[in-house]
């Protein structure tokens, strides 16, 4: 069975607030995540609960447990996720928010790209 492979959105000019959010976490903390994301890879849109959760709308939230960190990505075209935002419980409300506007531009794009 083939892996799914995860990609971090841009912006228009080319950079990716999640790399660099990821930038900032310690090594251990990096590690946390990192596992959460192999999961994610491995198991695609069968992850459920405690990992992953619908938000529905296309949204998901890839949860990652010892810190709390949390990831918004979206499913796109064939095996393919898309990182979208992250941050920690704190941040959470702005966090969604903020994916799910840059889900709605990633389908724009797609939908004018077809």
């Amino acid at each position: 069975m083939a892996e799914w492979v995860i990609k971090y959105w841009a912006d228009e000019a080319g950079k990716k607030p999640l790399e660099r959010w990821l930038d900032r976490l310690t090594r251990e903390q990096l590690e946390a995540v990192a596992k959460e994301l192999e999961l994610l890879v491995m198991c695609g849109n069968e992850l459920k609960l405690p990992h992953s959760r619908p938000l529905n709308k296309g949204l998901f939230e890839l949860r990652e447990r010892r810190y709390g960190f949390r990831i918004y990505y979206a499913f796109y075209r064939i095996k393919q996720i898309v990182l979208l935002a992250g941050g920690d419980k704190g941040t959470q409300k702005t966090d969604i928010k903020i994916a799910r506007e840059r889900l709605v531009a990633l389908l724009t794009i797609a939908k004018v790209s077809k």
